[in-house]
């Protein structure tokens, strides 16, 4: 028998993909995990000449779609663009119908992103700094909201690790996806976000919203002239979001290993990279394996933990 699965699982991966793959994205459409997911899943299906099929399945942080996720046929044929938020935040949830270390096996960190912060104008603030002072100053009528895509999410964890860090007084407005929460920043309803660059960006431009800061440790070339939050008031703030692609656990190595090598193969290719790169987003360096982007996930589930033990975050 142990020679049967020995011969069956290499067979399995060499016929792999025989039929469309579902690529389930767990947000509403138009936020920053739908477009990369969208732009990875035309590359696949021009690889694999098999359909990549993107359903997006919103709620919850992104839970709800890698619940779905995690209760599939682990046989390669329905996948999960993770984030952040679903594989190192997710304590956050108490109440989770399931355990996403070990319901969801994660094939490869694809690409990272830093988060700008953006203000209403109708705040007409200058820098970070003044972010933190008029927060700390402001009476309970003069609160400052900022806004996210829901709990858990990047754009919220952002904004947490800039109050436990900062001592800002900010007060958290979840929302059900970046969309809503971006059309109430520029009509002034919230006054600020910490938005995933590729997102922000065409608001940025348009001057609906103004740009602030990054939250990377370095300033990012399509915005030479913004400064980092650590330049901006808050030295030694870095936060930077990351996007995977995982799959049920349970799903054969083989076929782990051949999305890896195959996933890395397009995101090296010269088209993808310049698309990645126009809104903002950097693909992750093609050498990292299967093992290497779980050692990075559980990295990064120790230290949000901390934050999320330290600053009591619970998903209400």
């Amino acid at each position: 028998m142990a020679m049967f699965a020995f011969v069956f699982q290499p067979a399995s991966a060499q016929d792999y993909p025989s039929k469309a793959i579902r690529l389930i994205v767990p947000f509403a459409p138009g936020g920053t995990a739908d477009v990369l997911g969208r732009i990875l899943a035309q590359k696949l299906n021009e690889k694999y000449k098999q359909p990549v099929v993107v359903e997006n399945k919103p709620g919850v942080g992104g839970n709800i779609g890698a619940e779905q996720v995690s209760r599939a046929s682990p046989d390669g044929y329905t996948l999960l663009f993770g984030t952040i938020g679903i594989h190192s935040t997710f304590n956050i949830y108490p109440n989770l119908n399931y355990d996403p270390p070990k319901d969801l096996e994660p094939i490869i960190i694809v690409a990272d992103t830093p988060n700008v912060l953006i203000a209403s104008k109708r705040l007409q603030l200058k820098n970070t700094k003044e972010i933190i002072e008029k927060s700390q100053n402001a009476t309970a009528d003069q609160a400052l909201f900022y806004g996210s895509a829901g709990f858990g999410s990047s754009t919220h964890i952002a904004g947490e690790l800039f109050k436990y860090e900062s001592h800002a007084n900010l007060s958290h407005v979840p929302y059900k996806g970046s969309g809503p929460a971006l059309t109430d920043l520029m009509g002034g309803q919230l006054d600020v976000m910490f938005e995933n660059l590729p997102t922000a960006m065409p608001l940025i431009q348009s001057g609906d919203v103004k740009v602030l800061s990054v939250t990377s440790d370095k300033r990012v070339a399509s915005l030479p002239n913004v400064p980092t939050i650590a330049e901006d008031g808050l030295p030694g703030y870095v936060f930077t979001a990351w996007f995977t692609i995982a799959a049920p656990a349970g799903t054969p190595d083989p076929i782990v290993d051949k999305l890896n090598k195959d996933i890395r193969e397009v995101m090296l290719s010269k088209d993808l990279q310049k698309r990645f790169a126009s809104l903002g987003v950097n693909p992750v360096p093609g050498s990292r394996t299967a093992q290497q982007s779980k050692a990075f996930i559980d990295s990064e589930t120790a230290k949000f933990n901390n934050l999320i033990s330290d600053a009591k975050l619970t998903a209400k």
